[in-house]
């Protein structure tokens, strides 16, 4: 990132202390955001793991990792871009009024594909692992 570049946001962050809970995950897959950012501490993440995985069932953001996230493509992030082609590919979403969201204005995803991302944003589980074990 260009040191006068604004600071992005990464709104699939692991569950860490200092994350923004951005919601949580709906019995039907669709993510369910809060109207009101909430900074997570260590005990927050303590009692979360308590319950397993918290990326399976909650959603984070924390500042955009680039070269130091494995989904880093080298200019973007790999998650929009996979998530997007998946949708694509199955005939797309509709492109609904775009719903509130806390890190927009700071968002990696919305930074890159705009209100493509927001729309599709609401169906991503961080940790698919614990999803699809749990099934």
């Amino acid at each position: 990132m260009r040191k006068d570049a604004p600071e992005l946001t990464c709104p699939s962050a692991p569950c860490a202390p200092g994350a923004t809970l951005l919601g949580t995950m709906g019995r039907d897959g669709v993510l369910s955001y809060l109207r009101t950012p909430m900074q997570i501490d260590g005990d927050f993440v303590a009692v979360a793991r308590n319950h397993g995985p918290p990326e399976a069932r909650m959603r984070f953001a924390s500042p955009c990792q680039e070269g130091n996230c494995a989904q880093w493509t080298g200019d973007g992030c790999g998650v929009v871009r996979k998530v997007l082609a998946a949708i694509e590919a199955q005939g797309g979403l509709p492109q609904d009024d775009l719903q509130p969201c806390v890190i927009r204005a700071s968002c990696r995803w919305y930074s890159e594909r705009s209100g493509a991302a927001c729309t599709a944003c609401k169906y991503v589980v961080t940790d698919q692992y614990a999803v699809v074990a749990a099934e």
